[in-house]
């Protein structure tokens, strides 16, 4: 569907009209409330301050600031020169902080109509569905958040409105967020799904969190110490061959008869952590009763298969942790794609 080109500029009355989402007007106010509260957490804009502040000529800046005004209204004692001095430092921070404020202002507009945006379409579709989030649902996030800053709500809204942002922003950003879950959840839940062989290796690429055992059975193709190409060829000719070959891991030991020079052997279980690189991410990518695909070892080709699995109990909450992290991955991919698909749809028109 057609979308009209965007015009955000920053001289428009706030109380206007800027863009329509399928006939849904965001104003302008919207956005500058958006843009205040991006304000207070915009790290980038806080190490552009550091940065500035810690400048070697941010000094004399000062000085040549402060000499300024303090010339055009003498104080009349030490104690009230001292008084002023501070005063003023206040002023010369307030006046670099509003500097690039000004810079920023133009990517934190932009950046906060395509997030109203967002939410409209969420909120949309949330309604669609009737799940459109409770207040006493975002009332309750809305407390956690002001009981992580040491305040309650009021104090929390009071603490915004002192920084320029008004709460309703945070608590709109809230709804939207909560109820495009329930969307998502609705929509995919039944798609979203974590093979263990991923659980297993996610658990076992963290330190310390090894908590998954390998069946493993190996073959291995004796070459000489000094193998010339020609003989390395013909092995790794002799593994293709096997693979091929391959039925499951009962058959793998009468499997390796076959060939001369092969050795089957059984490893048993085994600790991913006991086992080189890249071998072991390999087999815990694997399938059960899988071969992975010939690799030149230090005693000659080899050729590994995973022949089972089983978890070690102790570590049954890294296991869960894991699948949830996995599991929340596989949500945020829905989520960007249905609501990629969502403003593709939609009928979005900018003023």
């Amino acid at each position: 569907m057609a979308v009209a080109k965007a015009d955000t500029t920053a001289d428009r009355p706030i109380q206007s009209i800027v863009a329509l989402v399928n006939d849904e007007p965001i104003t302008g106010y919207e956005v500058e409330q958006r843009v205040a509260l991006a304000m207070l957490g915009a790290p980038e804009m806080q190490q552009k301050l550091q940065a500035r502040l810690k400048s070697p000529k941010m000094n004399d800046e000062f000085k040549a600031f402060a000499i300024k005004r303090l010339q055009a209204n003498p104080p009349k004692s030490e104690a009230e020169q001292q008084s002023r001095v501070k005063q003023l430092q206040g002023e010369f921070v307030a006046n670099i902080r509003r500097q690039i404020e000004k810079d920023f202002v133009p990517t934190a507009r932009k950046q906060a109509l395509d997030e109203l945006i967002d939410e409209r379409l969420k909120l949309q579709e949330a309604k669609k569905l009737s799940v459109v989030a409770a207040d006493d649902e975002v009332e309750r996030i809305l407390a956690g958040m002001a009981e992580r800053n040491k305040m309650n709500t009021a104090q929390f809204a009071e603490h915004l409105s002192k920084m320029g942002a008004n709460i309703t922003v945070m608590r709109e950003r809230i709804r939207a967020s909560l109820s495009w879950t329930d969307v998502i959840r609705r929509k995919f839940g039944h798609q979203i799904s974590v093979a263990n062989r991923d659980v297993d290796k996610m658990v076992a690429s963290v330190q310390g969190q090894d908590d998954v055992e390998l069946r493993i059975h190996r073959v291995l193709l004796n070459l000489p110490p000094t193998p010339d190409q020609k003989r390395l060829a013909q092995r790794l000719s002799d593994a293709e061959n096997l693979r091929g070959r391959f039925t499951g891991c009962k058959g793998m030991e009468q499997m390796a008869r076959g060939v001369p020079g092969a050795r089957f052997d059984n490893l048993g279980d085994r600790r991913p952590s006991s086992l080189p690189e890249p071998t072991r991410s390999l087999l815990l990518a694997a399938h059960d009763d899988e071969l992975l695909p010939a690799t030149i070892g230090e005693n000659g080709v080899e050729l590994w298969a995973v022949c089972g699995r089983k978890v070690v109990k102790a570590a049954d909450a890294q296991r869960e942790t894991a699948q949830n992290e996995l599991r929340q991955k596989e949500f945020e991919i829905m989520s960007k794609k249905y609501l990629k698909d969502l403003r593709t749809d939609a009928h979005i028109e900018y003023r």
